[in-house]
């Protein structure tokens, strides 16, 4: 039977635990100087920091579904499509996109997904609440809206991420586009060789592919200001 490490690591510093908790109540008993009294307590916080790090900081299986269950999914229908949400779902009709950009890049600092759609709306889409918002949420001013608000779909927060591009082509475009911008791959150029029995990929300077940014859609509706204008100065068209 495989044990898991974890579980043996746990067994080890809970037993230190024990330990040093026996240590500071000898030491009070005994009145011992308090330096070391509060080099024990250190001791003491340091191991239960590690215990609690250990047990919420590595996600288990658990974990992984909770952590599945905040995750965004995407519903089409003929006239909108909605993104389903924990908290709240969001519905945006068809007819209400202005544009569409893609941006494809190495993730930053912070940040998991690699693709992104940006869409700009002519109106705020419907929202349906399933959650009541927080007291701060309450009193907080709304953040100032641009002319065409802008929502996104990534390719780690929204699980049906890649069944949007064929759902564009289903129910908003003329006409089918090239898919290629989805394919995009970061790092260097490897040349691989042969060995003996071993393959070995010398990596070269020369970038498999950099930032991507492409307009998708766009109705072409004047922007004299604003994320929109910017957007359409700087995107590269399909």
């Amino acid at each position: 039977m495989k044990i898991n490490p974890i579980i043996i690591f746990n067994i080890f510093i809970t037993i230190f635990l024990i330990i040093a908790i026996m240590v500071i109540v000898l030491m009070v008993k005994n009145e011992m100087n308090l330096y070391y009294i509060s080099a024990a307590f250190m001791v003491s916080f340091l191991l239960i920091f590690i215990l609690y790090t250990i047990n919420k900081g590595i996600p288990n299986s658990n974990q992984e579904k909770e952590s599945h269950q905040y995750k965004a999914k995407l519903l089409y229908h003929q006239d909108y499509f909605t993104i389903v949400t924990y908290t709240q779902d969001l519905i945006i009709n068809w007819r209400d996109i202005e544009a569409i950009f893609f941006i494809n890049s190495p993730p930053l600092d912070g940040e998991y997904h690699t693709m992104e759609y940006r869409i700009f709306l002519n109106k705020k889409p419907e929202t349906v609440r399933k959650q009541p918002l927080k007291w701060y949420d309450k009193i907080l001013p709304e953040p100032k809206q641009e002319k065409f608000p802008m929502i996104k779909i990534d390719d780690h927060y929204h699980i049906d991420f890649n069944t949007f591009h064929p759902s564009l082509e289903k129910f908003l475009l003329t006409e089918k586009i090239s898919s290629d911008f989805l394919n995009g791959k970061f790092g260097n150029e490897v040349k691989y060789t042969q060995k003996g029995n071993k393959t070995i990929g010398i990596p070269y300077n020369k970038q498999l592919k950099t930032t991507g940014f492409y307009k998708i859609f766009d109705k072409g509706a004047y922007a004299n200001s604003g994320s929109l204008k910017e957007y359409r100065e700087q995107a590269t068209e399909i």
